[in-house]
């Protein structure tokens, strides 16, 4: 069977290349052809422009063939490797990781899945594709079609949350709103945090109100900031801090405005060096400073792990089927899967207030 699939073939240039999957879908795989998928732009708009990255992402993505049928692949070991050093740049490299689609055929021992049902899957960009059973994470009839493809995302800040030891009725202050950031704040405020949002854009604070009603959404350059924060958590302050901005600024704020013991957790990945961490708030306050990335990726019935990203992700999804998540917040724009490389450029441009891009390929 031969699908087309864009590939990033140089920066800023988008190649139709075609892929080959097996006639017959392979034994415990589940054949998905995709219905909407959803550009990360921080991620995919730094490998579409071949800017500095985390090194394990540049290897994950230029691992063309090994992913096409396997969802994420496996991940390379990690290695410590002294300074935080940006990775090289490499192409032709694949791109993207959210996709909803629609069932279409099922492997030999596969009982879970049947034709016409709706899955979200960690997937490229790609007409249609195969995943192990455990990849496809199904998604309830109450979730739009539009608003499925966002399910991965805010993970990453539910994690974040377990991470810093969250207690609903905590104060969580959520640091850059961009498709991570407000993700996180989404799930923070479905699982009972007291929320603020801090983000120095205009437009993304005001939608972050929009969406979050009782959450406080502050530009954190404000001279006031400390007394708003105050005001808004008294009597005590900002218990976690969720860092998804990027860069040494947006790490002070967070050490700033936690209190005693409060524990600043980082999603953002920071490719480049970000300066010390160890300022005097790190000591007086006796803060955590605190890594994420994401649970495992792996299945659910053979995990180490309490929580797996497909436990994640269905647990997100049935958040927003009961209407506790507003995942259609994230979505701002569509384009036709043909013009992917059109979504790119606009991305790359920032003329448009584009967060959560969709492309259709139906």
């Amino acid at each position: 069977m031969k699908v087309e699939r864009p590939l990033i073939t140089a920066p800023g240039r988008i190649e139709w290349i075609p892929a080959q999957l097996p006639d017959r879908v392979p034994p415990g795989m589940v054949r998905v052809r995709t219905l909407f998928s959803l550009i990360s732009p921080g991620t995919e708009l730094r490998l579409f422009l071949g800017r500095p990255m985390v090194e394990e992402v540049w290897e994950g993505f230029a691992e063309i063939d090994t992913v096409t049928s396997t969802g994420m692949g496996t991940l390379p070991a990690y290695a410590v490797t002294g300074a935080n050093r940006p990775g090289e740049a490499r192409f032709p490299v694949n791109f993207g990781y959210n996709s909803l689609g629609e069932v279409t055929d099922v492997g030999e021992g596969v009982d879970g899945f049947s034709p016409g049902e709706r899955v979200f899957a960690l997937a490229r960009h790609q007409q249609a594709y195969d995943v192990l059973e455990w990849q496809a994470v199904p998604v309830p009839e109450a979730v739009s079609d539009q608003a499925a493809p966002f399910a991965y995302l805010p993970t990453l800040g539910l994690h974040a949350l377990r991470r810093g030891r969250f207690i609903p009725g905590h104060n969580v202050a959520v640091i850059g709103l961009g498709l991570v950031g407000l993700g996180a704040a989404l799930a923070a405020d479905a699982v009972g945090a007291r929320l603020a949002c801090l983000d120095i854009s205009p437009a993304r604070r005001d939608r972050a109100a929009a969406a979050l009603p009782d959450a406080l959404a502050l530009d954190p350059r404000r001279e006031d900031l400390g007394d708003r924060l105050t005001e808004r958590f008294h009597p005590f302050g900002v218990d976690i801090a969720v860092e998804a901005a990027v860069g040494a600024e947006a790490l002070d704020l967070g050490m700033r405005i936690l209190d005693e013991g409060g524990r600043l957790v980082a999603i953002a990945l920071h490719p480049e060096e970000v300066g010390s961490l160890l300022s005097a708030d790190f000591y007086n306050k006796q803060v955590s400073i605190l890594g994420t990335s994401n649970a495992p990726y792996q299945d659910p019935a053979r995990r180490g792990a309490r929580f797996t990203i497909a436990d994640n992700v269905s647990f997100l999804l049935s958040l927003c089927a009961r209407g506790r998540l507003a995942l259609s917040a994230l979505h701002t724009h569509t384009y036709p899967a043909s013009q992917v490389g059109e979504a790119m450029a606009d991305l790359a441009a920032g003329e448009k207030d584009m967060l959560g891009t969709l492309l259709d390929w139906r």
